[in-house]
């Protein structure tokens, strides 16, 4: 009987060089094993179908641990991949890959064992023969790597199949990123593969034409790919080895953007044709070789004559320049000529069709040869008269705010310092009388002049906070703040104040009122006690109540309101109008009863505005008013208390005894020129540091002086000063401690509570700063801070 031909799948069994086998589990009883296994061994194919464990014999000694770990790792995995030595029949050691997984039923039951084993000593071999390969090989491996990395085109390398299939074997970094196509996902596979059969086919085409060529071809194409459509001009260059083409080296340069540019260039050409057309402007093409011009159809409407635009001689343009403009048009023109420029513009008068001048700006580019000579100019007219007119109406305009807004700044500044001048004598003076034994009754009396000084101070600075908020330069600080505790603080300040006029001050709060929210509480509060003050200081019997509620919120956002109602004297209708204004009050009998400076509700209000919100009122002549607003502000989880943000004012002055210090005996330079003033500084110093040495000046000039004779521990330093003023005196002896190892610290003083006082004296030099009238707990801070104990 004749044995059947080997099936197709026992063929290629047979012919590979890789062992194939199939075994029991965990037996490992051979079930199949592949003829390429007495190659791989030595041993014949019965050996290991018919002895048991006859592969664990050929497994390397030390390697046994390996494949026993990969076998126990195989219930968990159902797979494994290793690799390990083997001994062969004749005693060789080999190289081998082994890879194999569990073959289950649908129940899960493992029905067998499958795998296949690889030699791969020549692998092996080979790459510690590339390791040790010498420099030269590996400098060309390297070279070639550069050369095909390092170029910016995308390059890629096609290998020609024998087949007649084209793969795709490797592309460079410049080709990932141009198509967003990565080395691994492209490997391996064909055009078709890659882009389908309608893409594919144009490729494998052009591939044949290069094969056909015999050379280098080139062309464009246009391909998407993940990164977007790409236009392409690729160059396939087709590789020739042992007589026969098998690869094919292709190099590809985006040109994308450039097809874009020129799609857009003539869009750009036929838009900008059409937008000439339509303009105001008027524009001219000056042939500077013939001096001839053509102009617009618009330009000549303008300013032509009766004849055609065109090949006009520039004498024509010359002859419209205003008689006042042709000398320096003239020469400014020359000058351009003789330049490099190539753009510039320029303003002047022109003699329009009807015979008037018009204000002109002129455009203008100078476009030249491959030489550099200047072959022509190209430019626009526009035509500003219209605009000229509202410029000089806005810069006139401008002009006088301006000098009236300094005028005012100069005034605020110079009222202020003025004012307090004469005021840091009477409460200075006052604070230290208090400090000594007097009787009650001139106690008494010197608390009235310190409250009354204090008073005149405050009006003092809410002029000044006014200047702020008109000059813009007052920000909000927004800080999470307990919202409760703000409003019953600032409540709290005039409980005794409406107590002594008998009125009732009541506060109602909202129980569903956030306790956290993110606010500017200085200025939050001055608003409140605005308000308040004028409540109270209007109202002769009743009560004043106010009232904080939320009115609708929104996730962490939430619209509070707050009013202030009182049943004062209330505001007639005519007055209302002005109720905002600077410096007014609702009529002038108010200002003599109740007194003020009428700007308390104008800062509220422009206070109010900087928080985004309005000041509303409703009032009636006789029974009283209600003023209120709405703040929309974000809800927080935690904030600070009011005692934690303020520092609050004593209302009383201070009559401690002041404790002398008798640590610091330093040389002090008093520099004053209001006798008034240096003789209380000196008062208020000695009084608590008996032992320093004090010496003066007059003005900055004589502080120099005083300073060249002797350096000082620490200068006291008037800003204004006649001669020389405090601030060009820092400057100087900064200049001339550059040559000393030494700094002498400088604290300005000053009368002048400007918002910019302070910024210039420290940019002066100075470095720290005491504004009059000055308290005796702040001096002897600043004395202390500077002079510490140590430096005695």
């Amino acid at each position: 009987m004749q044995t059947p031909p080997p099936s197709l799948e026992m063929q290629i069994l047979s012919a590979m060089e890789e062992v194939v086998f199939s075994a029991s589990f965990p037996e490992l009883k051979i079930i199949y094993v592949s003829p390429s296994v007495e190659t791989l061994s030595g041993y014949p194919i019965d050996f290991f179908k018919q002895e048991l464990g006859a592969w664990w014999k050929m497994i390397h000694p030390e390697d046994t641990q390996i494949v026993k770990q990969a076998l126990d790792s195989l219930n968990q995995n159902d797979k494994f991949r290793i690799r390990y030595r083997i001994l062969t029949k004749d005693n060789q050691i080999k190289f081998v890959q082994s890879q194999g997984r569990l073959i289950r039923d649908e129940s899960g039951k493992v029905l067998r064992f499958d795998g296949m084993v690889t030699d791969i000593s020549e692998l092996l071999f080979l790459q510690d023969f590339i390791k040790n390969e010498s420099l030269d090989i590996k400098q060309l491996l390297l070279e070639n790597n550069i050369l095909f990395n390092g170029s910016q085109d995308s390059m890629f390398l096609v290998e020609i199949i024998d087949t007649g299939d084209f793969v795709i074997r490797r592309i460079n970094s410049a080709y990932e990123k141009a198509t967003g196509v990565s080395q691994t996902l492209i490997q391996g596979k064909t055009p078709i593969d890659l882009l389908g059969e309608v893409l594919g086919a144009p490729i494998i085409k052009n591939f044949r034409n290069a094969i056909k060529a015999k050379s280098t071809i080139s062309y464009e194409e246009s391909i998407p790919m993940p990164a977007g459509t790409k236009v392409w001009t690729t160059a396939l260059t087709p590789i020739e080895v042992d007589g026969k083409f098998k690869f094919i080296i292709g190099a590809s340069k985006d040109i994308t953007e450039q097809k874009r540019a020129e799609s857009a260039l003539k869009e750009s050409n036929e838009r900008y044709a059409l937008i000439l057309e339509v303009s105001s402007d008027g524009w001219f093409d000056w042939d500077l070789t013939n001096d001839s011009v053509i102009y617009s159809r618009r330009w000549w409407l303008e300013f032509g004559n009766d004849e055609k635009p065109e090949n006009v001689q520039i004498s024509y343009w010359k002859s419209l320049i205003h008689p006042d403009d042709q000398e320096w048009v003239s020469e400014f023109l020359d000058n351009i000529m003789h330049s490099q420029r190539e753009t510039f513009e320029f303003s002047f008068q022109m003699k329009k069709r009807k015979g008037n001048y018009a204000h002109v700006l002129s455009r203008c580019y100078i476009q030249r040869d491959a030489s550099g000579n200047k072959i022509r100019m190209v430019g626009s007219n526009s035509d500003l008269t219209e605009i000229k007119k509202i410029e000089y109406t806005l810069r006139k305009a401008k002009e006088m705010a301006e000098a009236a807004n300094l005028a005012k700044g100069n005034f605020l500044a110079n009222m202020s310092h003025e004012i307090r001048t004469p005021l840091n004598g009477i409460i200075g003076f006052t604070e230290l009388l208090l400090h000594a034994s007097l009787t009650d009754e001139q106690k008494e009396y010197l608390r009235s002049i310190y409250l009354s000084g204090k008073s005149l101070l405050s009006l003092v600075n809410q002029i000044l906070d006014f200047s702020k908020i008109d000059s813009g330069k007052m920000d909000l600080e927004l800080i999470s703040t307990d919202l409760i505790d703000l409003v019953r603080s600032t409540v709290d300040l005039f409980q005794i104040s409406a107590a002594s006029q008998a009125i009732l001050l009541k506060l109602n709060l909202d129980p569903a009122l956030p306790k956290f929210v993110s606010l500017d509480p200085l200025r939050v509060r001055q608003v409140l006690s605005n308000l308040i003050g004028n409540a109270i200081k209007f109202t002769h019997e009743g009560e004043v109540v106010v009232s904080v509620k939320p009115i609708k919120g929104s996730d962490d956002i939430i619209d509070i309101e707050f009013s202030v109602a009182d049943t004062g004297i209330g505001i007639d209708i005519s007055s209302q109008t002005k109720l905002f204004d600077s410096f007014s009050q609702a009529d002038t009998s108010i200002t003599r009863k109740y007194g003020g400076t009428g700007l308390g509700l104008t800062i509220t209000s422009e206070l109010i505005q900087k928080m985004n919100s309005h000041l509303r009122f409703e009032s009636e002549l006789g029974k009283g008013s209600t003023f209120y607003f709405v703040l929309t502000l974000h809800v927080n989880s935690s904030g600070s208390v009011s005692s934690n943000l303020f520092e609050e004012k004593q209302s009383t002055p201070d009559e401690s005894i002041i404790v002398e210090n008798n640590l610091i005996q330093n040389d002090i330079l008093i520099v004053e020129d209001n006798d008034l003033n240096k003789r209380l500084l000196s008062k208020m110093l000695l009084k608590r540091y008996p032992n320093i040495q004090l010496r003066y000046a007059v003005d900055g000039a004589d502080a120099l002086n005083q300073f060249q004779k002797k350096i000082p521990d620490l200068i006291f330093m008037d800003l204004q000063m006649p001669v020389m003023d405090g601030y060009t005196a820092s400057v100087e002896i900064r200049t001339l401690e550059k040559k000393l190892d030494r700094r002498t610290p400088i604290v300005a003083l000053t009368a002048g509570a400007f918002f910019s006082v302070k910024d210039t004296a420290m940019e002066s030099g100075m470095d720290d700063f005491l504004t009059k009238p000055i308290s005796s707990v702040d001096l002897y801070n600043t004395v202390e801070k500077w002079l510490s104990s140590s430096r005695v």
